[in-house]
């Protein structure tokens, strides 16, 4: 017994200190920027040899990856929470697309460790992996919306396939656009126009 409590306390230290070298590289990455962030500076910024931080994350693309999956997390269960309750569709688009366009540009590491691996991704496909990653929960959050307007009894005018992939290339388009202009009344137009076509897509089809 008192064995295997001594083993637990030990296994939730070591995943207390692998989540704080994950934090500590998602501040390096808010301040510093993707190519910026190295397995040293994430090490200072923890208060840890450099060598802990390579015990624990093998390498720079490894601890980085679990970065990325974490705020990808963050941000699928932020937008879950916000819509849970909601059943009609409309209103449960409107809510989650906002929810998510607050998420992305406010929370600045996210966005820094999205965009820095896709682009280094072009070039590393080791990174590819990681970079699609929340992509590919943003997609997955898409759908399930769509999914959850047709268990409702509702017909969309689209395809979830489709739907999801110009609904995500659209907001990544716009968070582009709101990263080099900021928030513009013309971006904020867009983005009513954005979410008023995704409350069309969701309402029945007249048979």
């Amino acid at each position: 017994m008192l064995v295997a409590m001594g083993e637990r306390a030990s296994s939730d230290r070591r995943t207390e200190k692998a989540d704080r070298i994950v934090e500590a590289c998602l501040r390096c990455l808010a301040r510093d920027g993707y190519a910026a962030t190295s397995i040293a500076s994430v090490a200072r910024e923890a208060g840890i040899d450099k060598r802990l931080v390579l015990y624990y994350h093998e390498t720079r693309e490894q601890l980085i990856e679990r970065v990325v999956q974490r705020v990808g997390d963050r941000l699928v269960a932020s937008v879950q929470a916000a819509t849970a309750g909601i059943d009609d569709p409309e209103q449960r688009l409107q809510v989650g697309f906002d929810r998510l366009w607050r998420s992305l540009t406010t929370d600045r590491a996210l966005l820094v460790a999205w965009l820095g691996l896709r682009a280094e991704a072009i070039t590393d496909r080791r990174l590819r992996a990681s970079a699609g990653f929340l992509n590919d929960r943003l997609h997955e959050l898409v759908a399930e919306a769509a999914r959850s307007a047709e268990a409702r009894g509702l017909r969309l005018r689209m395809a979830v396939g489709p739907l999801t992939v110009l609904t995500v290339a659209a907001l990544q388009g716009l968070v582009l656009e709101w990263l080099e202009d900021g928030d513009t009344p013309d971006l904020r137009v867009a983005i009513a126009d954005l979410q008023a076509w995704l409350a069309s897509r969701a309402r029945p089809v007249p048979a």
